[in-house]
């Protein structure tokens, strides 16, 4: 659970995070789908809030508790016709899915204060609205009528009780000298959603053109498995070890690959879903001081993959060197967004 990793034998912790990000441009397979992105216009704002809360147990067993609000935003161009279209925008606020996990502590702190790893399980519950609905035109900008909210990434819930598995583990180094005081760590989680489709409509629903046979079992929204994994270093800030108010000061190098699958560990891969993954390093600062912990991250993405089969859009095929392809294998049809840089900080207090 994020900001709690290295706070081992405290007692009871409350935790505020937020993490922003905004995307604007589309990817088939790792590269820029400038057609698609020039015609369609789209734009995503990712913003979530999470208020947590970690209960030791003992000196090595916790519990914890997230509780994400979301403040989702899409838009794009309905016609999807550049400069011709019009843009049309839609918003999600509201509760996300709750997580219960729990975790422990594989090694005796006394024994090993500087080193350490723990795993970890827990549930997702979903009681974040999976249908969210506004005022939606379909893709000629006409006929606008209540339809599901997309891509499936702004929609506050997934509709499936999932299953975490995670680790977590650091080790501080005191030899040699110039690495004394340095923290490297780890950690990572994936969510195992069984479930199939939930029943929201989807984009290739809504969008309101014929379909051929291959969309004919993506008109509801996936359930799907997802990851995430960060790596990285906490480093000391030279002169500050006599100085009270500025030793608990860190510099963060951190790097984060996160993704969504195409296939689920377990249960069937039926309906819409959006898979694909992203890698980003970025800077960051950790400050401690008393019983309070801040922790400011700005990853930035240096590599991203999407699945071009599993998003792509109906609609009329495009004109190839070899003639009419089919819309399933359409490039210009396709939306995988990106963020390219996203702003995390947390604070933590311990009681």
């Amino acid at each position: 659970m994020p900001g709690f990793g290295a706070t081992e034998g405290k007692r009871f912790q409350l935790s505020v995070g937020w993490r922003y990000a905004k995307a604007h441009r589309s990817y088939f397979n790792s590269r820029f789908n400038r057609t698609f992105t020039d015609l369609w216009n789209p734009f995503e704002r990712l913003s979530i809030l999470d208020i947590s809360a970690r209960y030791a147990l003992t000196r090595r067993s916790s519990v914890f508790i997230a509780l994400p609000i979301v403040f989702n935003r899409f838009s794009v161009k309905l016609p999807p016709l550049g400069i011709l279209g019009q843009q049309h925008h839609w918003h999600s606020s509201s509760l996300s899915d709750i997580s219960v996990y729990t975790q422990r502590w594989m090694l005796d702190s006394h024994n090993h204060p500087f080193e350490n790893f723990a795993l970890g399980v827990g549930i997702k519950i979903p009681s974040g609205i999976w249908n969210l609905k506004a005022t939606i035109p379909d893709e000629t900008g006409l006929n606008p009528s209540r339809r599901a909210v997309y891509p499936p990434a702004i929609q506050p819930g997934d509709g499936g009780v999932g299953i975490l598995v995670g680790f977590d583990s650091f080790k501080t180094f005191r030899a040699p000298s110039i690495l004394r005081g340095t923290t490297v760590f780890a950690s990572g989680n994936y969510l195992i959603n069984p479930r199939n489709t939930n029943g929201t409509g989807s984009i290739i629903k809504n969008l309101g053109v014929p379909l051929t046979a291959n969309f004919l079992n993506e008109l509801t929204n996936s359930v799907a498995d997802t990851w995430s994994m960060r790596a990285g270093a906490a480093i000391k800030v030279p002169g500050t070890w006599n100085k009270p108010k500025l030793k608990g000061l860190r510099v963060l190098g951190v790097w984060h690959w996160e993704g969504l699958r195409s296939h689920d560990l377990f249960g069937r891969n039926d309906g819409f879903r959006q898979p694909g993954w992203s890698m980003a390093f970025g800077p960051g600062i950790t400050y401690g001081y008393g019983r309070n912990y801040w922790i400011l991250e700005v990853p930035v993405t240096f590599e991203q993959h999407i699945n071009p089969g599993r998003t792509a859009l109906p609609g009329l095929p495009v004109r190839t060197a070899s003639g009419l392809a089919p819309a399933r294998f359409n490039p210009y049809r396709q939306m995988g967004l990106v963020a390219p840089v996203s702003v995390s900080l947390r604070y933590v207090r311990t009681f």
